[in-house]
């Protein structure tokens, strides 16, 4: 069953065209409109996928072929977008990050619920994807015990400019470091071990032209008191850039995902690298170790036709997911006005 996708928001929108149009979501989607408050915008994407072009999510939405919109609009205010999407009965696939208001995410979820219409976001992903299942199994299998300390980085090299958008403004991108690229390890953490008690945050900015940070880390407290460290940063040009490196540190154990500069595999390119150390007869023992091609933070098209044609709707533990992760989005914006006190979620 093909399924026809509405692309609103043509920024990061355009981008997505890309990749769909490149992979293997052709099997499930087809394009039929694209929609940009910019007119010129929007008409030079219709023309160059051979598609109706909207400036309006209603023009869009009038169209009753259309059955899944693909959303890719700023967070702030979006769960107001989701709430006009599902009311007109199509479901809807969205980016990182979900939205900036818990109260707002928390009742657009529990309508689309209530219609049956299905919300799927790259990040945190609807299913479990295989880089965050193989940990959770050896977890399991190799008998680690209780998380310990973790540690999370992921950096990149952005020389940007301001340029008025909500990128520029604090308040809609709060720690933007963390915001934008450390989003994808705080909700891979989240579906690991759950939402933290507490975080303290301390940013800089080192060289951007945006008003908002460039450089920022963040420390973490579990309820089972183990403690984290996020570090996320746009000013790092190694050539390593978006590897969301992540050392897991348990009491009989440490997992390392996309840790160091040595290799299993040249270029490690956008899957993971994964390993299991233990402490074995002769001190230090590699049990597991393994490299995997599906990585946190992909868009799971195929998960997303699935449950449309299952009728399947919002899982409930993933729409608890969804509103955890809009919490830590709320306590980062909280610690910018807080003097880098300590934030309670």
């Amino acid at each position: 069953m093909t399924h026809r996708i509405g692309i609103v928001g043509l920024r990061f929108g355009s981008h997505i065209l890309r990749l769909m149009s490149e992979g293997a979501t052709q099997s499930r989607f087809t394009l039929g409109g694209v929609c940009d408050v910019n007119p010129a915008f929007a008409a030079e994407e219709g023309a160059k996928w051979g598609v109706p072009a909207h400036t309006s999510l209603d023009a869009l939405l009038e169209d009753d072929e259309i059955g899944v919109v693909g959303l890719f609009t700023q967070p702030a205010g979006r769960a107001q977008l989701l709430r006009r999407i599902i009311r007109a009965g199509k479901d809807v696939m969205t980016t990182k990050p979900f939205e900036l208001d818990v109260a707002e995410a928390e009742s657009v979820l529990a309508e689309a619920r209530e219609l049956g219409r299905v919300i799927h976001l790259n990040s945190p992903p609807a299913i479990l994807p295989e880089d965050l299942r193989i940990i959770e199994r050896w977890r399991e299998v190799h008998d680690l015990g209780r998380p310990v300390s973790i540690h999370a980085a992921v950096w990149a090299n952005y020389c940007e400019e301001a340029d008025g958008s909500w990128m520029d403004d604090p308040e809609l991108c709060p720690t933007a470091p963390l915001f934008r690229l450390g989003i994808y390890l705080l909700n891979d953490l989240g579906c690991l071990f759950g939402l933290p008690e507490e975080i303290q945050v301390m940013t800089s900015r080192l060289r951007t032209g945006r008003p908002t940070a460039d450089n920022a880390q963040m420390m973490v407290r579990y309820p089972n008191r183990a403690l984290g460290h996020i570090a996320a940063s746009f000013c790092i040009d190694d050539g390593d850039r978006y590897q969301n490196s992540l050392s897991l540190h348990f009491e009989n154990g440490t997992i390392y995902r996309n840790v160091g500069g040595l290799r299993l595999h040249e270029p490690r390119g956008e899957g993971a690298e994964l390993c299991l150390v233990q402490r074995g007869t002769k001190g230090r023992q590699v049990i597991e170790a393994t490299r995997v091609e599906e990585m946190s933070g992909s868009y799971q098209w195929g998960a997303l036709a699935d449950a449309i044609e299952a009728g399947r709707g919002i899982d409930a533990a993933y729409a608890v997911r969804l509103v955890d992760s809009v919490r830590i989005l709320d306590a980062l914006r909280r610690s910018q006005h807080a003097g880098a006190g300590v934030i309670r979620l």
